[in-house]
Parts: structure tokens; sequence; C-alpha cells
């Protein structure tokens, strides 16, 4: 997708500038370190409970540590409001293994139940992450419906085992669509403009490494069986960076925001030397790295990301906060809660 695509204008207008702002981190692992530490010590003095406070704490640092512009991104989430979907999903896991145990029937009628609720819950979900997320004092949003949820989530994804998962980059891309499409900063909505084309593009480039590293495998195996393991590790950390990095960049380089875009631009070969890295650091050290380790995901995935700015993005937020002082906000519910971790 060219980057001319983000600067078309409308019809009988001429080109505006447009700049290329970069997301920066600027936090640390040591800074995390601290973080992490604290937030596993009462999360395990406390049964769990302080889990939903140890989430917030987490996502307030990277938030707020990662800044556009010059200014930083902003979690409002409320923990209590997190704990209490997490109360709801522990309860029903309690209910579902017992009644599985217990009960067969009653244990494949809860299955049935869940494949029923899971698109609420994903609704839900996604709407509470976005509502307490906030950059310049302005929310962001989301309204995506619970048919459609329904239908991309559940139906959709029955596809997948009856086509042989030929189906799979489409459903993939149509949860992805749902979600760009539904979401919003202030009262403007953003915009997905893959098709599901792009997506099995995407599958088709891991083919050829997927077929030569199957076929190696297999040669090594009978050869020289010792380097057959080496061969399968090498197969799966470039698949899992190829997927890794080529879903994210499709995903940012076709969304866009009113008249503003993203460009991401990360490389398999980077990524993978971070994961690398990020692996064995961790295991060295018995995963004491892990604070540095997602601090360094992090700076990476940043480091490779930037808003495509048309005109000024110091205007479009002011006209943001305008609307939202004038139109009025989204306030949560008593379903205001999130289910996932």
């Amino acid at each position: 997708m060219s980057e001319d695509f983000f600067y078309q204008g409308s019809p009988g207008n001429g080109p505006d500038t447009h700049t290329h702002l970069p997301l920066e981190f600027h936090g640390t692992g040591l800074e995390y370190f601290k973080i992490w530490l604290v937030n596993i010590i009462l999360s395990v003095l406390t049964l769990g409970i302080y889990s939903a406070w140890a989430k917030v704490r987490r996502k307030q640092y990277f938030y707020g540590n990662t800044t556009l512009n010059g200014a930083s991104f902003e979690y409002l989430a409320d923990p209590k409001n997190i704990l209490k979907g997490r109360i709801i999903a522990f309860v029903f896991f309690v209910a579902y293994s017992l009644a599985s145990q217990l009960y067969p029937l009653a244990g494949l009628i809860m299955s049935f139940l869940l494949m029923g609720v899971m698109p609420w819950l994903v609704v839900r979900s996604v709407s509470f992450n976005f509502r307490n997320s906030a950059y310049k004092n302005i929310r962001f949003g989301f309204d995506g419906g619970l048919w459609e949820a329904v239908k991309v989530f559940v139906l959709f994804s029955m596809t997948v085992p009856l086509t042989l998962g030929l189906s799979l980059p489409y459903v993939f891309y149509r949860q992805r669509k749902f979600i760009a499409d539904h979401a919003s900063y202030g009262h403007t909505g953003f915009t997905f403009y893959a098709t599901g084309k792009d997506y099995y593009r995407l599958v088709l480039g891991a083919l050829l490494p997927l077929i030569v590293g199957c076929l190696v495998a297999v040669g090594s195996a009978v050869s020289f069986p010792p380097i057959t393991g080496v061969v399968v590790m090498v197969l799966y950390l470039y698949l899992f960076a190829y997927i890794s990095v080529s879903t994210m960049n499709l995903f940012f380089n076709a969304t866009r925001l009113d008249a503003h875009g993203f460009e991401a631009s990360l490389s398999v070969k980077g990524y993978a030397w971070v994961v690398v890295v990020n692996t064995f650091l961790s295991v060295i050290t018995l995963g004491l790295y892990y604070p540095w380790a997602r601090v360094r995901t992090v700076k990476y995935k940043l480091e490779h990301l930037n808003v495509i700015a048309r005109g000024s993005l110091e205007e479009f937020t002011a006209a943001e906060q305008e609307r939202v002082s004038a139109l009025g906000e989204e306030v949560g519910d008593f379903f205001d809660m999130d289910i996932g971790l």
C-alpha cells in the first residue's frame, strides 16, 4: 500500500503537507522491574485480588511513558471494574469445572452458553480498554455491535474447520476490521482499508519458507538427526516473527484516522533478534529479565511506528477537544468491566 494513499485530498482540494511523527517510549527495564516485582508480591499475598490493580499500574506505566508529539498517553481504568470482570470469569470457570466433572451434560450446555456469550464479552472488553485509554485528555472509544461480533467471532470462526483452515486469513481479517472500523478517538472514527486478499498474501508469504523448512527438517532427520531440532526451532522463530511483524505492519499501514495515517516498518530480522535475545536472557536469569524484555520489545515496536499527520495534529486534537466538550463522552454502566488479563 503506497504512502500516497494517506494524502489524497478531498475532490477539488490540493494536497496538504504531511509530517511523520514518531511514537517514543521513555521507560526503562529497571523502572518496570520495580513495578513488576511489587505487582507479583502483592498479587500472591492477596491470592490474586491485587492483580487487577497490578494490571492498571502496568498499563499506566507503559501508556504514561509512550509519547506522541510531546504528549503522553493515559490509562484511566478503575481496578475495581477489572476485578469485577475477573470474579465473574472465575466463578463461571469454577462452575463449569464442577459441572463437567459431576454432570457432563450440564458442562456441555455451559460450553455452548460460553460460545454464545463470548461475542458480548469481546465487545465489552474491547470497549472497556478503548474507553479507558486517552491522549491529550481525549478518550478513545468503541461502538461495535453485538450481532456483528457474533458473525465475526462465532459464525465466521465456525467456517475454519469446515474449510480445513482455508478461511482462517479471511476470518482474521474480518475480526481486525471489526475492531478498527468501530474504534474512535473522541468522536472521530478510525477506518480500516485492508482487504481479505492482503491477509491471504500474508499467509502465502509464509508458505514457501514453511515448505522449505519442513523439507530440510525431514532431510536432516534422515541424514543427521541432531540438527533436526535446530531446524525446527529456526523455522518456528522465523514464522513467529514473520506473522507478528506482517500482521502489525499491515494493520497499521491500512488504518486511518480522518486524514491522518500510520506507518509501521518492523522487519522480520530485527524483531526475530529481539525475541532471541529476550528469550536467552530470560532463561539464564530464571525469568528475572522479563521486565527488561518487555520494555525492549515495546521500544522496538514503537521505534518502527509513526503517525503520518496530514496538516496539524495539534489543530485536530484541539477540534476533538471542542467536540467532546460540546457532545460529551460515553460513560460506563454496570457492565463496564474487563474480562481479559
